[in-house]
C-alpha cells in the first residue's frame, strides 16, 4: 500500500515568512534605488567654481555618503530577491536562464557595491579621515566615474538581471506571468539606453519593475514548493 504525503503542498509558516521577507526586500530595492540618484545633486556640468562650491558643502558630502549607503542596500535587497527566486523549485524548470539571473544577479550586487563606495569616497576622505577636499580634476573624474558606474555598467547589469528573471517568469509561470512582460520591456530600454549612454535616466523603470516584483512575490501562492 503506497502512502501519499501532502506535507510539501501544505503552506508552511517558514514558506510564508520566506515569501513576505522577499517582497518587502523588493520593495526596498525600488526604495534604495530611488534615493541612491535621489539624495545627491551633483550639478549638471559645472564651472570649476561651481564644482568645488558644490563638494566645500557639508551637507553635500553627506548626501554622497547616504547616496552610497542606499547603494549598499540597493546590493543586500537584490541578494535576498534573488536568492528567493532561487529556492522556488518552479523556477527550477528554465535552469539555464535561472542560473544567468543568478550571474547578473550577483554582477548587480558587486557593482552597486562598488558604486556605493565610490559615491562616498569624497565625503569619507573629507569628513571621516580629516583629508583635505581634492583639487578640481579629481572631483570632475570622481563625478563622472560615479556616472559612469550607474549609467553604464550598473544599469547594463541591472537590465541583463532584469530580462534573465522575466524569461524565467514567462517560461515557468513563477509570481505570473504579467511580471515578465512588464520586466522584457522595462529591460529592452534599459538596454537600449545604456548602448546609447543614457542608462542613468532609465533608473525608473528599473524601480517599476522592482516595485511590480514586489507585488507579484507577495501575491504568490503560499502552497508552491520551496526547496529547503
Amino acid at each position: 500500500m503506497s502512502v501519499t504525503s501532502t506535507t510539501a503542498t501544505r503552506p508552511r509558516v517558514g514558506d510564508r515568512t520566506a515569501t513576505r521577507v522577499a517582497a518587502v526586500a523588493a520593495a526596498l530595492l525600488a526604495v534604495s534605488l530611488f534615493m541612491t540618484v535621489g539624495v545627491m545633486n551633483v550639478p549638471h556640468k559645472p564651472s570649476d567654481r561651481e564644482l568645488l562650491t558644490f563638494w566645500q558643502d557639508p551637507a553635500n558630502r553627506t548626501s554622497g555618503v547616504l547616496s552610497g549607503m542606499f547603494a549598499l542596500v540597493v546590493a543586500v535587497t537584490m541578494a535576498v530577491v534573488i536568492n528567493h527566486l532561487r529556492r522556488l523549485q518552479l523556477a527550477a524548470r528554465s535552469p539555464q536562464w535561472l542560473g544567468f539571473a543568478r550571474s547578473m544577479g550577483g554582477a548587480v550586487i558587486t557593482l552597486w557595491l562598488v558604486t556605493g563606495a565610490a559615491r562616498a569616497s569624497i565625503g569619507h576622505l573629507v569628513d571621516t579621515m580629516d583629508e583635505p577636499l581634492p583639487g578640481v580634476d579629481v572631483l570632475r573624474y570622481a563625478t563622472a566615474l560615479n556616472y559612469a558606474m550607474l549609467g553604464l555598467s550598473g544599469m547594463a547589469v541591472f537590465g541583463l538581471c532584469i530580462l534573465a528573471v522575466s524569461v524565467v517568469v514567462l517560461r515557468t509561470g513563477v509570481f505570473g506571468r504579467w511580471l515578465g512582460y512588464v520586466g522584457t520591456i522595462c529591460s529592452a530600454i534599459i538596454l537600449a539606453a545604456v548602448v546609447a549612454q543614457y542608462g542613468a535616466l532609465t533608473s525608473p523603470l528599473a524601480i517599476l519593475w522592482a516595485l511590480c516584483l514586489a507585488v507579484a512575490i507577495w501575491r504568490q501562492p503560499t502552497t508552491e514548493v520551496i526547496e529547503d
